[in-house]
């Protein structure tokens, strides 16, 4: 029942948004309209490369762990995040939810999956970082760098130093990150004790974590040649989206040198990252024209660019992740969120008996 609920407000967050944005979105199937249509076409063809990228990429990382990584089941999975992450957004995490539905429905180690998708966050931040810090750079070069693009930039920066200084105290001290989840386990516990509620989660589902993160770890830190694969994709997501902005340009017949075409993705992908909005709707669309009339595009120019740009890397997979989520309709209950945690039985080593 309570499943049923939570796909009911999902479709009634998909209806209040599209509602909301109906005026934007007739904008840009009209804006797309006017472009040149076999660029525009082209750019159509791009998304799909893209969402096939994407799937790939998170099948590359199925692979460096051991799990089933069938692309064409990853796919509609993928698709269902880019939805779930606009209209329940939380930088990023609850995109992770589709996935660890998808394990508890396969008995597939949630542990290992949580880890797979920190992974590719990871690589998200630290591939995209390069053409952050290359358009950071033009715009230095240009005395067109503000403060707000330092400020995101260093807050994004942050974000990924912390996941990767994570990823790599799993891999090399793995005693001391068991420590620190446990410890946050136990202060989760002690505040819920506040409000006489029991922890989210148990001894043993924490142990069942602890066990599948250091089996993932394990695996990875043994993978080689395999963890080229998704640095490969991960970096292949920028180029394409690059490469669709780049499209845009031409198809309403204006110029781009490559130092405008990067700095420009850069900040529109960051505001995207590092916005209070879902999907960074307002602040990607603002920070986009004004970057690019700030370095010599006309206005008009800027503005029809923009909301193709929109169209094409952001309207037209959060519809199709809408499309995708009828296979959230198959999947168990998740709403305690101590059921994430369970995988298959490992010793138990009670958190009372290490905390004072």
């Amino acid at each position: 029942m309570l499943r049923r609920l939570i796909l009911l407000a999902l479709v009634v967050a998909f209806a209040y948004a599209i509602y909301t944005y109906w005026g934007e979105l007739v904008t840009i199937v009209d804006v797309l309209r006017n472009g040149l249509w076999y660029l525009v076409l082209a750019g159509l063809g791009l998304v799909g490369v893209s969402i096939l990228n994407q799937a790939w990429l998170y099948s590359s990382l199925y692979d460096v762990v051991d799990l089933p990584s069938e692309k064409k089941h990853l796919l509609p999975i993928f698709l269902t995040t880019r939805f779930v992450m606009v209209v329940a957004p939380s930088g990023g995490l609850s995109g992770w939810v589709p996935f660890i539905q998808d394990a508890r429905q396969r008995d597939l180690p949630v542990g290992m999956v949580i880890v797979v998708n920190l992974v590719y966050m990871v690589l998200w931040y630290s591939s995209f970082a390069i053409f952050l810090f290359a358009g950071l750079i033009f715009l230095f070069l240009a005395h067109d760098l503000q403060w707000f693009e330092v400020t995101a930039a260093a807050t994004l920066m942050f974000i990924d130093v912390l996941m990767i200084a994570g990823l790599v105290l799993s891999l090399v001290a793995p005693g001391p990150m068991e420590r620190i989840l446990r410890w946050g386990v136990l202060a989760m516990r002690r505040g819920a004790q506040l409000f006489k509620r029991e922890g989210p989660f148990t001894d043993q589902q924490v142990a069942n974590f602890v066990a599948d993160l250091n089996e993932a770890t394990t695996l990875m830190r043994h993978a080689g040649w395999k963890l080229g694969r998704p640095v490969a994709h991960a970096i292949g997501v920028e180029a394409l989206n690059l490469a669709m902005l780049y499209l845009m340009f031409l198809a309403f017949g204006l110029h781009a040198t490559f130092g405008l075409l990067v700095a420009g993705y850069s900040v529109a992908i960051l505001f995207y990252i590092i916005s209070p909005t879902p999907g960074g709707l307002g602040f990607v669309e603002s920070a986009l024209i004004l970057v690019l009339t700030s370095l010599g595009v006309p206005s008009g120019g800027a503005t029809v660019v923009t909301l193709a740009f929109r169209g094409l890397t952001f309207w037209i997979p959060f519809l199709l992740g809408f499309v995708a989520l009828r296979w959230a309709a198959r999947e168990p209950d998740t709403s305690d969120p101590g059921r994430a945690m369970e995988v298959a039985p490992s010793p138990v080593r009670p958190l009372r008996d290490e905390f004072p």
